[in-house]
C-alpha cells in the first residue's frame, strides 16, 4: 500500500500565516511613528478606497492619482508593520524589522523623477515617499488628513 502524506489523510494542517504582525513586534529602525499610528493610516487608506477620488482627504494628489496613492500608502504601511514581505516599488524582500526605510524613500524619488522604476506611477511613488517621510518624522504631515 502506498503511503499517503499526513495532509492527504485529514491530519493536522500547517499553521496559518498571520495576517498582521504581532502587536508587541518592534518597528523598523528610523520609524518614529507608533504601531497604532501606522495601523490607523493603513486603515484610513483602505477605507478611503471606496470614497469618490475628489472626496479623499489628500490635497497633494489629483483625483486621477488617488487610487494609486492609496494603494501605495497601504503597501508601505503594511511593509513597515511587517504585514507585507516585499518592499514597495523595488519589491525586494528584507528581514523584518531590519528594513531599509530611507532606501525606499530614495526608490520613490527615483521613480518620481524618472531615474529608475519607470513602470511605477508618480502617484504611487508619491504615496510611498510621503508615507515613509511621515513614518520617519513627527514634523511631517500625514499623507491622508484626519
Amino acid at each position: 500500500m502506498a503511503e499517503t502524506s499526513w495532509w492527504n489523510r485529514g491530519g493536522p494542517q500547517p499553521p496559518a500565516q498571520p495576517t498582521h504582525a504581532p502587536a508587541a513586534a518592534t518597528l523598523p529602525p528610523r520609524v518614529v511613528r507608533s504601531r497604532g499610528e501606522l495601523e490607523k493610516l493603513r486603515d484610513d487608506a483602505m477605507a478611503s478606497q471606496s470614497i469618490e477620488p475628489g472626496d479623499v482627504r489628500m490635497i497633494w494628489v489629483s483625483p486621477e492619482g488617488v487610487a494609486s496613492a492609496l494603494e501605495a500608502i497601504i503597501h508601505t504601511t503594511r511593509w513597515l508593520l511587517g504585514e507585507r514581505q516585499w518592499a514597495p516599488i523595488s519589491r525586494e524582500m528584507y528581514d523584518f524589522p531590519d528594513l531599509p526605510v530611507p532606501l525606499i524613500r530614495t526608490h520613490a524619488e527615483d521613480a518620481i523623477f524618472g531615474y529608475k522604476w519607470a513602470e511605477t506611477s508618480e502617484w504611487y511613488a508619491g504615496g510611498v515617499k510621503r508615507t515613509v517621510e511621515w513614518a520617519m518624522s513627527t514634523d511631517v504631515e500625514r499623507p491622508i488628513f484626519e
